[in-house]
């Protein structure tokens, strides 16, 4: 947690974050919503506002996962450091989550199929904006209207035509991890 007046880290908490198959979202996110949880959320859950899915800050039941890579993309944190967070922040507060250049917790890029979502779709949703090939929305799904681009891109550059963004995919983008 920051003091945005002194720009000072006046709170640090462990967290875990999400799995290579499930990463967490990485953006700039508003706290939506509150409350009180209890079971394998832990003991409060404070959910944001990521337009590609239902994702938030909450406790857990298993502190020894924090530290590790392990959720299906919310931020996980001790019981006792997400009530003290949850006292402090409100309803409309800004939550940055950071993983890098590419907004990735681990050094590599997922392989990614139509139905994924996600901070590494969004990213290259933008790539294909920035290169003219991508006219929809910047909204981290990846849908028909990206397909096609992804195909049309592949067909432009030579590649092997799939609809999968892979290795050789991010290559011809020029996309390398933590570069």
């Amino acid at each position: 947690m920051i003091d945005q007046l002194n720009n000072k880290i006046i709170k640090n908490y462990p967290i875990a974050g999400g799995k290579p198959t499930t990463p967490s979202p990485l953006g700039t996110f508003t706290i939506i919503s509150k409350g009180e949880w209890s079971a394998g959320f832990g003991t409060r859950w404070m959910g944001l506002n990521v337009p590609w899915g239902r994702y938030g800050i909450h406790g857990t039941n298993k502190p020894l996962s924090i530290g590790g890579h392990v959720s299906l993309g919310c931020i996980r944190m001790l019981n006792m450091d997400v009530e003290d967070l949850y006292k402090l922040v409100g309803y409309g507060t800004p939550v940055c989550i950071y993983g890098g250049p590419y907004n990735m917790f681990v050094n590599e890029f997922r392989v990614l199929d139509p139905g994924n979502t996600g901070s590494d779709v969004y990213e290259v949703q933008r790539r294909l904006k920035d290169k003219g090939y991508y006219s929809g929305p910047l909204d981290g799904r990846y849908g028909e209207g990206m397909k096609a681009q992804v195909i049309k891109f592949r067909k432009d550059n030579n590649l092997k035509i799939t609809h999968t963004i892979d290795k050789e995919f991010y290559n011809a983008m020029q996309m390398k991890p933590f570069e």
